[in-house]
Parts: structure tokens; C-alpha cells; sequence
């Protein structure tokens, strides 16, 4: 599995702020691409409301297993 880098690429195509589980912490500390290896869970309280990981194209391309990584850290 390839690690997901932070990169302005990346960024773009994260849907970190479309999941029911982003929260306003989140977006007010502009956090997101949980996925990606320099950045790995979030710093805020996350509950689980779903999960649109498998839907990301950062997932997809980067064909990861997992979900969740605002809680449970990066892809690595």
C-alpha cells in the first residue's frame, strides 16, 4: 500500500468535509485528509455519525482498507 502524502493534490480531492462525522471543530481548525501519514487523526472529538471513506478518491486511488481515520489515524 502506498502512503497518502499531504499535498495540495491530495487536499483537493479529500471528502474529509462531506462525512456526517466532520464536525465544527473540524472545519473551524480546517482539518482533514485524516488519511494521509503527516496528519493522522484529528485533534478534535469525533463520534461516529458514518463514514464516507470507501466513497473518497483518495481511498479509491490509493486502494486503502480502512475508515474512520479522523479517529483512528492515517492509512499507514
Amino acid at each position: 500500500m502506498t502512503l497518502v502524502e499531504k499535498n495540495d493534490e491530495n487536499l483537493k480531492k479529500c471528502s474529509c468535509p462531506k462525512c456526517p462525522s466532520f464536525n465544527d471543530c473540524a472545519r473551524e481548525k480546517q482539518e482533514r485528509l485524516y488519511c494521509a501519514t503527516a496528519i493522522g487523526k484529528s485533534k478534535c472529538a469525533y463520534k461516529m455519525n458514518g463514514c464516507i471513506c470507501m466513497m473518497c478518491p483518495i481511498h479509491v486511488k490509493f486502494n486503502l482498507k480502512s475508515g474512520y481515520y479522523c479517529i483512528n489515524g492515517s492509512a499507514e
